[in-house]
């Protein structure tokens, strides 16, 4: 019960609090609440304009409360915060530009039920994203907060409005800590002494604990995640490998055509996919090639959950440094790709080491309790 007295907030532009899809803060949320803390989640990156520009999140949040706190369970709330407006990448330099000195506003629109809340706080979790358009705010109603930079992708992969870097640089210097996930990240900011290496956790008792498998026969490749998604790979690999099934979890993940040894199985809960990992006889990686994106390799959730279950994965060369279980291959080249593929099949999963792997007591301990972090 080390976080008995504690409340955290966390600020994102991407995850709402009971998503099906669970990434590492529902994870770490879970943690804190065991251990007695209250957390509350503040989702931003919604406004009118989302309607028209096809954000599924929107259809989402209009299924619950909009614009006021929402008790989801026991010690975790969420806040819906549809805006005004909200930062939206417009592609071209100049309206980029115009839009600006709007976008860096944001954070003076956040609502008074939010503000109010803002002293309690021991912690708060700016996630990459939007989100720290809005730190320089809550650091004015939060002076006593441990504010946590949450480095989950780099800003310029996931194609944020321009403005959003600039702010995060200039607003360095508020954060307590800049939490990276990949040490090719750590170059990536000025402050040096401020950030800390700590990759993701996993839940190993749900891996340990699940003992039926859900595939029938063998021969089975599993790809978890929509983030870059690359089609071409999964196309290239079901076509010549025709007695292996192929199975999609994600909402985007989508094969470019119907097969047959192609299964999609859409947004799942994480429960559902943990057999399909555990049981699977290859994990893939299909990330299309993204600016920056070589920090993927240490980042990625899915590739150490892979590892945990001893599997071997294929992945883009870019992605795939530091892992011996990964095979990579070169994007856009169909032979690179089946070769890996073959690599794979004939890797020694024993030999897989997952004596470094975190558990999220781990990681919520080094972030939030560790004194010497």
């Amino acid at each position: 019960m080390r976080s008995a007295s504690k409340r955290i907030l966390v600020v994102s532009g991407h995850h709402f609090a009971d998503a099906p899809r669970r990434v590492d803060l529902h994870f770490m949320s879970d943690q804190l609440r065991a251990e007695g803390a209250a957390v509350d989640f503040l989702i931003c990156r919604l406004s009118p304009i989302s309607r028209f520009i096809r954000d599924g999140r929107y259809e989402h949040a209009r299924t619950r409360p909009i614009n006021q706190w929402f008790e989801l369970d026991e010690r975790l709330e969420e806040f819906v915060w549809v805006a005004p407006f909200h930062p939206v990448n417009l592609r071209f330099g100049l309206l980029n530009a115009v839009a600006a000195p709007l976008y860096r506003r944001y954070g003076q629109f956040l609502p008074k039920a939010v503000i109010e809340r803002l002293p309690d706080y021991s912690h708060i979790v700016i996630e990459s994203g939007p989100s720290p358009l809005l730190t320089r705010y809550l650091h004015q109603y939060a002076p006593d907060a441990k504010f946590i930079y949450h480095a989950a992708d780099r800003l310029e992969t996931i194609r944020v409005h321009p403005c959003v870097i600039d702010e995060l640089e200039r607003t360095l210097p508020l954060y307590d800590q800049i939490r990276i996930m990949a040490e090719a990240m750590r170059s990536d900011f000025g402050l040096q002494d401020r950030v800390v290496f700590v990759p993701h956790g996993i839940s190993k008792t749900l891996f340990d604990e699940a003992s039926v498998s859900p595939y029938e026969g063998e021969r089975h490749a599993i790809s978890v995640g929509d983030m870059m998604f690359d089609a071409s790979l999964i196309e290239t690999l079901a076509t010549a490998n025709p007695d292996w099934t192929f199975h999609l979890f994600g909402k985007k993940a989508l094969p470019s055509q119907p097969r047959g040894n192609i299964v999609v199985h859409g947004e799942v809960s994480f429960q559902t996919i943990v057999p399909f990992i555990k049981f699977a006889d290859i994990g893939i990686a299909p990330y299309r090639p993204g600016a920056g994106a070589d920090y993927l390799s240490q980042s990625s959730l899915k590739m150490i959950q892979y590892s945990y279950c001893h599997l071997p994965i294929v992945a883009p060369r870019f992605a795939a440094a530091g892992r011996d279980n990964v095979c990579a291959y070169d994007p856009d080249d169909p032979a690179s790709m089946r070769s890996a593929f073959e690599r794979a099949k004939v890797m020694d999963h024993l030999t897989i080491d997952t004596s470094d792997i975190l558990t999220w007591d781990e990681v919520v301990g080094r972030l939030f309790h560790d004194p010497e972090v």
